[in-house]
């Protein structure tokens, strides 16, 4: 464990408030918050970065403008979740115990999410859970998130949900409404922060591209899409790239080694597929907002397509997303071959039915959601009644007018 973290002297009360994160998309969806709390004057917002995916979070640290206080040591290559969880309670307890925070933050529902929550139980910590009451009711999918997350809601004291279906769900589990709050996902404040600054341009990420050309967005790492399910997926992108010879299919590997093999011997002698290191988020954004539709088994893409009205397909046979569904934002595909070939011969074949995809309305919030929670952690910190509402209109209409690629 590597300690950065030094008490700072204050001559008034500074409310401690611990960052427990250890995934890439833990760190792209507690930024935005850490960054609010931070210019609050009572606040001491504390970083610590369990490792679990060390090699994906160490290069957003400059461009989030963050220093963490802690780097701990998890990561170690082919490790079971058994040994992950070992590692994550031998090298955060002491960090917890050190701090002794006011309140301990979490994101989402990785192993170090559920491990810190189960530490800071123990240690009788106020526990506040950020994207909280997302289900898919189906322990195996996705696994072991969905029994992270539902194990999560238990070990904490405030709940900080996206979207009404997200708290419905947690009062349907007994959640006591008063510990609820409706923000919006922190996740579109990131993305309008990002898409505020200067972007790279598309043919600085994959320079030998035709940017002419329009292109499907591919992202595959899901743990429960590992073998046939992967495989059938695979088969149908081959597929469709050989059919489609006018579109391109844009790639970014995941470091995972099984999904890495997996992707080079189904994919790697296709010429208009074209597979690249991870990216940079500012790289991911750009590619997002320009792709003609995004191909996915990740959960924080379903979020962050809508926001930039690219239609996005879902590699899985279940979503704790279904507010994008039903909007009509998203569609779920599956993972057999043919239904992934049919959505995808429709988004190209069908004008109007691509239109309306582009268009429908993002129900995952306003870019407002950090400010929100950090109101609301204020008040509980100083022991205040609640101030202003504790949902949002998460019925309003996002629609930019941005022009799209459609079949030549």
């Amino acid at each position: 464990m590597k300690k950065i973290y030094k008490q700072k002297k204050y001559t008034r009360k500074k409310y401690k408030v611990l960052f427990s994160c250890g995934s890439r998309p833990e760190l792209i969806k507690l930024a935005p918050l850490y960054h609010h709390m931070k210019l609050e004057q009572d606040i001491e917002p504390i970083l610590c970065l369990t490792g679990q995916h060390k090699d994906l979070v160490a290069p957003l640290l400059t461009p989030f403008d963050l220093q963490p206080d802690f780097l701990l040591d998890t990561l170690r290559p082919g490790q079971s979740l058994p040994e992950l969880m070992r590692r994550l309670f031998r090298e955060l307890t002491p960090v917890f115990e050190q701090i002794s925070p006011h309140m301990l933050i979490l994101q989402g529902d990785t192993s170090s999410a559920l491990a810190a929550a189960i530490i800071g139980q123990k240690l009788s910590l106020k526990i506040a859970h950020v994207e909280a009451g997302l289900r898919t009711h189906d322990l195996t999918a996705p696994f072991p998130e969905e029994i992270n997350r539902q194990t999560i809601s238990k070990l904490s004291d405030w709940h900080f949900c996206p979207t009404q279906t997200a708290r419905q769900n947690l009062l349907k589990e007994n959640i006591a409404d008063q510990k609820i709050f409706v923000t919006g996902n922190t996740v579109i404040d990131m993305v309008n922060k990002t898409r505020s600054k200067p972007l790279p341009p598309l043919k600085s990420i994959i320079g030998e591209k035709d940017w002419s050309r329009p292109y499907f967005l591919l992202t595959l790492h899901r743990r429960e899409s590992l073998g046939s399910p992967l495989i059938r997926i695979l088969s149908a992108i081959k597929d469709i790239a050989h059919r489609h010879q006018n579109f391109d299919i844009i790639l970014p590997v995941h470091p995972n080694p099984q999904v890495k093999l997996a992707i080079r011997e189904f994919l790697g002698d296709c010429d208009n597929i074209c597979l690249t290191e991870p990216l940079s988020y500012p790289e991911c954004i750009v590619l997002m907002s320009n792709a003609y539709a995004i191909l996915t088994d990740s959960g924080g893409l379903q979020e962050e397509a809508p926001a930039l009205n690219t239609p996005l397909l879902i590699l899985r046979d279940k979503t704790e997303r279904m507010e994008g569904v039903e909007c009509g934002s998203l569609r779920l595909c599956g993972t057999e071959a043919d239904k992934i070939r049919r959505e995808v011969d429709l988004l190209i074949q069908d004008k109007a039915h691509y239109n309306r995809m582009c268009r429908a309305r993002n129900p995952f919030g306003d870019g407002r959601a950090s400010m929100r929670i950090t109101a609301h952690l204020m008040d509980i910190l100083k022991g205040r009644d609640i101030k202003g509402p504790k949902d949002f209109n998460d019925t309003k209409t996002y629609i930019s007018e941005r022009p799209r690629h459609h079949h030549p």
